[in-house]
């Protein structure tokens, strides 16, 4: 499809026919998940990919036990990894092991030290976060882009997650996906007028 066809395809699904998506596309979707941009290319999330029944059901009562969770396929939790230093120090080493040159590597590394000195424990989380709602809307994307359908989803209790799935304190679920295939079907698209948007 053409972007702008998946664009128009795409639609928050409200319940899944509980059909089991193929390990083939799982693994394409996580691969073309790996590639989303993020600032500075820290790629400060996790995913946590949930497919136990019952686990499902734990989550979709911190959930108020809206549908998708529990008729998806796989449920994605994307978390925000506040360790934005260490990230920073990992991205680094890859820049060394592939060949980055030491004058490029010396302006990155200027630049990222910027950046953190921005942020302290509490707005590091929020730039985490910016960042995991990117990598949230490519998965949406490359999901219908492998014919596979999605839920962006907030409506969730994110303390309660992190128990259920003994999710770290530095690791913060911030918004979660279900995929899998519809058994509802899209309603008409309604935005508003660009007049109202672009000025």
């Amino acid at each position: 499809m053409e972007f702008k066809e998946l664009l128009m395809a795409r639609y928050a699904t409200k319940k899944f026919d509980g059909t089991i998506v193929d390990d083939d596309k799982i693994d394409q979707l996580f691969d073309m998940i790996r590639y989303a941009p993020s600032a500075l290319n820290l790629q400060p999330w996790k995913v946590k990919v949930v497919t136990d029944v019952e686990t499902k059901k734990k989550l979709s009562a911190a959930a108020m036990e809206q549908p998708q969770i529990n008729t998806c396929s796989h449920l994605l939790v994307f978390c925000a990894d506040t360790d934005l230093s260490g990230k920073a120090q990992k991205i680094t080493k890859l820049m060394n092991q592939v060949g980055v040159p030491e004058e490029n590597l010396k302006q990155f590394t200027d630049v990222m030290n910027m950046f953190l000195s921005n942020y302290d424990n509490k707005t590091g989380i929020t730039e985490a976060q910016y960042n995991v709602f990117i990598a949230a809307i490519t998965a949406i994307y490359a999901a219908k882009s492998l014919g596979i359908d999605s839920c962006p989803m907030q409506g969730f209790n994110a303390e309660a997650y992190s128990e259920i799935l003994d999710i770290p304190e530095s690791i913060v679920p911030t918004i979660i996906v279900p995929i899998g295939y519809p058994a509802d079907k899209q309603m008409p698209k309604l935005r508003f007028e660009k007049e109202e948007i672009f000025f």
